[in-house]
């Protein structure tokens, strides 16, 4: 099957690289980045799920990938596996979360990835952190500080089983960053801005991108409507718009639009050019 490429590139354009997602058009991997290597800084490698491994580049795949990146000036950034749950209360579950992490870097590493996304989900105690605001019970403090201690096992774990813990970037998500900051700065991560995260969560986004993108190796950029995320940066409130333009001037990191359709990537595009001549 054949699909439309982009209309025009966007490599340097911007002091930072561009980047966006690797299931922009409804096929594999490898597909996709056949398309879009012409156009972009980087293509995030998304890796959805660790069971079956069947979006794992396989050798051959590797091989080909690393053509594109002496072919068309491509480079990588990789979404490690979201079904992975370091901080969980079950031994087993960590363990083996602690095992995919080291076994795609090891797969992956030939392509030299400029970070790894890696997620620290907050899965035990089953009720979800609440923000200010936010409908439902609570998460007691306790939970919480028995949450960080497992993570903190989890991530001493993978530091003695050799994983490079500075090529990782922990992602901001649904809770509070500071519950994990510490670990985070400590461990010697980069971390992954998520703006969508940020904003559909009703977290304060000048506060995040103030105290955390100058720790920041990469910004997730993309729009929410009605409680879907993942949409066009179109769809972003115009005041946070023009907040992230005013600092994306002088961020030199990777900013990855992360959605999942040609339409919403062309509609992301034309958005940030319109904005960066104008802001």
């Amino acid at each position: 099957m054949s699909y439309a490429p982009l209309a025009k590139s966007y490599k340097k354009m911007f002091p930072f690289k561009l980047s966006t997602t690797s299931y922009i058009y409804p096929d594999h991997i490898l597909p996709n980045v056949a398309i879009l290597a012409p156009f972009l800084d980087e293509i995030e490698l998304v890796l959805f799920e660790s069971e079956g491994h069947d979006n794992y580049p396989n050798d051959t795949q590797i091989k080909d990938l690393m053509s594109y990146c002496l072919r068309q000036d491509i480079a990588f950034n990789i979404h490690l596996p979201m079904d992975i749950s370091l901080g969980d209360e079950n031994e087993e579950v960590r363990a083996r979360g602690i095992s995919v992490v080291k076994g795609v870097m090891e797969r992956t590493l030939r392509l030299n990835p400029s970070v790894y996304i890696l997620h620290f989900d907050f899965l035990n105690p089953p009720s979800p952190p609440l923000l200010k605001g936010g409908k439902g019970g609570f998460v007691q403090e306790t939970d919480i500080e028995t949450w960080r201690r497992r993570l903190f096992r989890s991530v001493e774990e993978m530091a003695q089983s050799g994983i490079q813990l500075n090529r990782v970037a922990v992602e901001t998500l649904a809770y509070p960053f500071e519950w994990i900051e510490d670990i985070v700065e400590e461990s010697g991560f980069s971390i992954c801005l998520d703006i969508g995260h940020i904003l559909i969560t009703g977290q304060d986004l000048r506060l995040y991108l103030d105290k955390y993108l100058p720790k920041a190796s990469i910004i997730h950029l993309h729009g929410f409507q009605n409680g879907i995320d993942h949409l066009a940066i179109d769809r972003l409130p115009k005041p946070a718009l023009k907040l992230i333009f005013s600092h994306l001037r002088s961020y030199h990191g990777i900013v990855s639009i992360e959605v999942f359709s040609l339409d919403d990537l062309k509609r992301s595009l034309f958005t940030l050019e319109e904005k960066w001549r104008v802001e």
